[in-house]
């Protein structure tokens, strides 16, 4: 388990609580042209199931764009943001909760004594048609004890503020700066703040802790997840929801349908004890859902009264939307075979088989990564982005398998290198394996492919490998 990200927070409108102990690292917002405040009674305007395709690996952050969260366009930080629009202290305004994940590694820190310091500033900028409504900026400092905190890629940093604001359509923009180096990040997001109404429902917000309000003139007092994301078989998913007017004791469903639009969990509550907000907290029990992009819907009879994305991966790096994608991805990796027998099965028997698959290929069960896995996927981003000359997915040829497979070569031969098309031959040798390997492009379309005997041999060799482990 990471250690516990830092929080910035708005002390004038929202609380910060004490820093939690343990996070899961890492990614949930559908565009809010929609809005995130749904009147009772109104149709449905969640997220529809999200159609399969294989994980963009140069990107991680695609999912979360598909998901209709905020990402940084430019990848100078790679912080990914979510809003949520509660009610607000006075009835003509609403609360606009702007939810931030940065990682550190996106930060200039510098040494302090025995510390590491880093500051940035986040500008949030509301436009109309007619200009700019509004526009706040912060100044924010954070201090790590060790180098290492500063190199961690998974959310490190968690900023929240919160805005008071009329009805109306805008666009938020976002720019968050290093204020010690040359890192920017920018992101937009269509935004629609509804006109207050009762009944009514807040959008889900993920949280890793939260207080229930009560009055509207109550803060927000919450720890947000904005990446609404969880570890498979991590901590519980925890989710915010404010009703607004509905009578006490009011029955609500809890659902969660899986990216291909199946229910994977089902639960109930009831709304609390009258009073003018009431919050409830929706905890998702991670052990009943598989790996994968989901949607958390509250229902009121058969209606959807309000709905959001979330995501529950096994990688801040490798986000995939589904757990077919994830048995592709662990094509080469040898105690994958024990996933592609549960593809179809149940929730609870995708999160034991992918269990089991974490503890038997786990090198040290002291530390909380599995470092095969690690060594893996970045195998697999390498080869993913040195062999694409083929016209394909560089992790997905015959290089790209054997290079994921066995590593780096001993030594690489090409022995026509005046060829660029059919003929073209080269040579691959592992000294410590005692092979050598031949790569031909028989086609004169550039794809180098393994001849039979050395797609027979590298099979041998695979074999003999996974037996020894």
């Amino acid at each position: 388990m990471a250690d516990a990200p830092f929080l910035s927070f708005d002390p004038g409108v929202v609380t910060r609580l004490s820093r939690i102990a343990a996070l899961v690292p890492l990614l949930v917002l559908p565009l809010l042209s929609c809005g995130s405040w749904q009147r009772v009674g109104t149709p449905e305007t969640s997220t529809t199931p999200a159609t399969r395709t294989l994980p963009a690996l140069t990107d991680p952050f695609a999912i979360y764009r598909a998901m209709g969260l905020m990402t940084d366009v430019t990848g100078g930080f790679g912080f990914v943001g979510a809003v949520r629009v509660f009610a607000g202290p006075s009835p003509d305004s609403m609360i606009g909760l702007v939810t931030l994940s940065l990682p550190n590694r996106g930060l200039a820190f510098r040494r302090e004594g025995s510390s590491f310091a880093a500051e940035y500033r986040v500008e949030v900028t509301l436009r109309q048609q007619a200009g700019v409504v509004l526009q706040v900026a912060r100044n924010e400092r954070i201090r790590v004890s060790s180098f290492r905190e500063t190199q961690r890629t998974d959310e490190s940093v968690i900023f929240l503020h919160a805005l008071t604001i009329p009805a109306g359509q805008y666009v938020l923009a976002v720019i968050v700066r290093d204020r010690n180096g040359p890192a920017v990040g920018r992101a937009e997001q269509q935004l629609v703040v509804p006109e207050p109404r009762t009944p009514a429902v807040s959008m889900p917000l993920g949280v890793y802790e939260v207080q229930r309000r009560e009055r509207y003139r109550d803060p927000l007092v919450l720890v947000p997840n904005p990446r609404g994301a969880t570890e498979y078989g991590g901590d519980t998913l925890r989710f915010y929801v404010e009703t607004y007017g509905l009578p006490a004791g009011t029955p609500l469903g809890v659902a969660v349908l899986d990216a291909a639009g199946r229910p994977e969990y089902g639960d109930s509550t009831r709304v609390p004890a009258a009073a003018e907000v009431q919050g409830l907290v929706v905890n998702l029990p991670p052990d009943r859902l598989s790996l994968g992009r989901h949607d958390l819907r509250i229902t009121l009879g058969g209606d959807v009264l309000a709905a959001a994305p979330f995501l529950v991966t096994f990688s801040n790096q490798w986000l995939v939307g589904n757990f077919e994608d994830v048995v592709s991805l662990l094509r080469y990796f040898p105690p994958a075979d024990t996933l592609r027998g549960v593809v179809n099965g149940t929730a609870e028997q995708r999160a034991a088989a992918w269990q089991k698959m974490w503890r038997d290929s786990d090198p040290n069960a002291a530390s909380p990564e599995n470092e095969a896995l690690d060594e893996y996927f970045e195998r697999l981003r390498i080869a993913n982005d040195r062999y694409r000359d083929e016209g394909t997915e560089g992790w997905l040829t015959d290089r790209g398998e054997v290079f994921i497979s066995l590593g780096e070569p001993t030594e690489v031969i090409d022995r026509r290198p005046d060829i660029q098309g059919r003929g073209r031959v080269l040579v691959w040798t592992y000294n410590d394996h005692r092979l050598t390997l031949y790569f031909v492009d028989d086609s004169g379309f550039g794809r180098l492919r393994l001849d039979p005997r050395s797609r027979a041999e590298f099979i041998r060799v695979v074999v003999r490998l996974r037996r020894a482990t």
